[in-house]
């Protein structure tokens, strides 16, 4: 958030929108070094661990480490070979090349570092992914704003600007990848062995079950990130061919969807992490044939889900306006633009974080294949409707905000049906979503009252973020007063006990 507000409001529509057309690309070699290697090496060393297989998974993990650098490697070097066309292939111009470019190092830190943090979710150990991220993150803060900023003054050239905020993006990935190279070797020093334990699986064995197992989620995965890159392509000409806009415009359009999309985004840094503990925990108890297990873990966590998930849609629904003028502060033209396609999106926020959950549950499960099956149909969906809505002049961009609201429905209704076939006893995700929606609704109603009545005393900037704060608190109380929040939910969270006797819940 501190890193895309500030380089929105300095890069303008424009300069955003090679932004993220260079992150298009990126994320479809980065899919291809590691959308595979977290998945796979988290689920078979939290079996090897259940089993008490210590040297089982770390060799699991050299293998792996090995396998996807390598891949990670070849990523790289064709994002750099080829920046230029693929450039010209997603935006009919050259503007994107450099951004391209500058990302492209990226491919193989993460392939790298996916591999490390894997390792270390399957031993239900999450320090080091969230110490890494948190360092990426502050690194690409900094260095990338830093970067942006010079580009653009020296050059005035927004694509410029946008190579060096992803300049900064790599270097923050470096410096993670080193942090957590660093916790391996650290970690491994002291790691103690049984004295008895069965003799570890050859190399080939290990390497053939890694590929069985991730093959299906990179194939999957690179499949349905070139429908995306699809998807934006056939947006960006549509614009410009069938609704008649100029190259510029449409580029600005793409730049507030891309902004749209990043605050549509922003409640998953609460939802990816119960996803991501999720898988270990559910492959964990499934080797263990713990039928009780399976069930609590499931349940918990559509039901985390659903309490964070549900009050973001609505409260990014309802202050739309005012959230895009608050976050694109220097920018009232991108954020009147921004606005109407974050409310379009909003009510997706729901069906999306379900999604991150959902696709954890069926993979801990090991049928790979179902999720990217039902993300594909939905996305296939999606292209459809952007190739008729966005050639529409009236519509326009609005047809892919609209689109992606409706693709994410289409594939949490797929994987929902997946849930109940393939984990029996699950309880309904409708019956689970009633209370923490009434209990929205009344935050909803609530803190845009208080939004409405401040904004006669105080600017609309300071009346927002008043009324978010309230809205939290609001909610808080109003899941209490329905009951959507229970007291087994509460202590799971750091300082549950004492929160669950301050809110009196018994």
């Amino acid at each position: 958030m501190f890193f895309s507000i500030p380089l929105a409001n300095f890069l303008g529509g424009e300069g955003m929108g090679y932004f993220y057309t260079a992150y298009d690309i990126f994320i479809f070699f980065n899919l291809l070094a590691t959308s595979g290697a977290p998945i796979a090496i988290s689920r078979m060393v939290s079996m090897a661990y259940a089993q008490g297989r210590k040297r089982e998974a770390d060799k699991i993990f050299r293998v792996s480490f090995t396998l996807f650098s390598l891949i990670g490697m070849a990523g790289c070097l064709v994002m750099i070979v080829f920046a230029d066309q693929f450039s010209v292939l997603m935006t009919k111009n050259n503007g994107s090349m450099y951004a391209i470019a500058a990302l492209a190092p990226m491919v193989l830190f993460m392939s790298m570092s996916s591999c490390l943090r894997g390792y270390f979710q399957g031993r239900s150990n999450m320090v080091p992914t969230a110490v890494s991220q948190v360092l990426e993150s502050g690194i690409k803060l900094f260095v990338g704003i830093a970067l942006a900023l010079f580009f653009l003054q020296t050059t005035g050239l927004p694509e410029l600007g946008a190579a060096g905020a992803i300049v900064g993006v790599s270097v923050g990935s470096f410096f993670a990848l080193l942090y957590i190279l660093i916790y391996f070797f650290k970690s491994r020093a002291q790691t103690r062995y049984m004295v008895r334990e069965v003799p570890v699986s050859s190399t080939k064995h290990i390497l053939h079950d890694i590929l069985v197992f991730a093959v299906p989620v990179i194939v999957g995965s690179a499949f349905l990130n070139f429908l995306d890159l699809v998807d934006s392509s056939v947006m960006m000409y549509r614009l410009q061919d069938a609704a008649g806009l100029d190259e510029t415009t449409a580029m600005t359009m793409k730049g507030w969807l891309g902004n749209a999309r990043k605050y549509f985004d922003l409640p998953n840094a609460v939802i990816v992490p119960i996803s991501t503990a999720v898988l270990p925990l559910l492959s964990g108890a499934i080797a263990r044939k713990d039928r009780k297990g399976i069930r609590e873990t499931s349940t918990l966590a559509l039901r985390m889900t659903l309490m964070v998930a549900i009050p973001a849609a609505v409260g990014l629904c309802v202050l739309s306006g005012p959230i895009c003028d608050l976050l694109l502060y220097s920018q009232p033209e991108d954020a009147a633009g921004t606005a109407p396609l974050l409310m379009l999106m909003a009510p997706a926020v729901i069906t999306a974080s379900l999604l991150y959950t959902t696709n954890s549950m069926i993979q801990a499960v090991g049928k790979v294949h179902v999720p990217i099956i039902n993300m594909a149909i939905g996305t296939v969906v999606r292209i459809a409707l952007v190739y008729v809505f966005c050639g529409i002049p009236e519509i326009n961009v609005n047809g892919a905000a609209f689109s992606t609201f409706v693709s994410y429905f289409v594939m949490i209704v797929l994987n929902v049906i997946s849930i109940h076939r393939i984990l029996p006893g699950i309880p309904s995700v409708l019956g689970m979503a009633v209370r923490p929606m009434l209990a929205a609704l009344i935050m909803a109603g609530v803190s845009y009252l208080i939004y409405m009545g401040l904004t006669f005393f105080v600017s609309s900037k300071i009346a927002v973020i008043i009324a978010i704060f309230a809205a939290i608190a609001v909610y808080v109380l109003a899941a209490v007063f329905t009951k959507a929040i229970t007291r087994d939910e509460i202590i799971h969270m750091p300082k549950g006990e004492r929160i669950a006797a301050l809110l009196r819940l018994k």
